[in-house]
């Protein structure tokens, strides 16, 4: 099963870069993992925004993909329970596994309704912070699969 950060915009803070880098390729040892950007937009008002980043995250979303949508209004999950979604996804034949980060104004209802809402917090927190935060976690439930120390409960 291939994990896929799909990710509206770049990220622009280079101590970010190295965090998510340094996680993409500890969890890239697990098997296939990659991050994908689209192209935020770059003006119009905010709803104007959302329906153009909205359009590329669909668009780049395949009609077989599992897709989680990060979302303050989501469920929240330990790093147990996470290592257990990842092994159900796996265990029902999952080829990708989409995690959306959408872009500053988040995403559209679209968006939301073609997958599962996953929150990191109820804090809202910046969409740049959240890649770091989630492929840090990505690497932690498969470390937990593998019965590594990385983890500590």
């Amino acid at each position: 099963m291939r994990i896929v950060l799909l990710a509206v915009g770049r990220l622009r803070s280079n101590p970010l870069r190295d965090v998510c880098a340094d996680y993409l390729g500890r969890l890239c040892r697990y098997g296939a993992a990659s991050v994908e950007e689209l192209k935020p937009a770059d003006f119009g008002s905010p709803p104007e925004r959302v329906a153009r980043e909205s359009a590329r995250v669909l668009a780049a979303l395949l009609p077989t993909d599992r897709v989680h949508v990060l979302d303050e209004r989501g469920a929240q999950m330990s790093s147990l329970e996470l290592c257990e979604l990842l092994k159900n996804h796996e265990l029902h034949g999952a080829k990708r596994l989409v995690f959306v980060v959408g872009g500053a104004y988040g995403v559209s209802d679209a968006v939301r309704e073609r997958g599962k809402l996953l929150a990191l917090s109820k804090l809202t927190l910046p969409h740049e912070l959240c890649r770091a935060l989630l492929l840090e976690q990505l690497y932690r439930a498969r470390t937990i699969q593998r019965g590594e120390p990385y983890h500590h409960s």
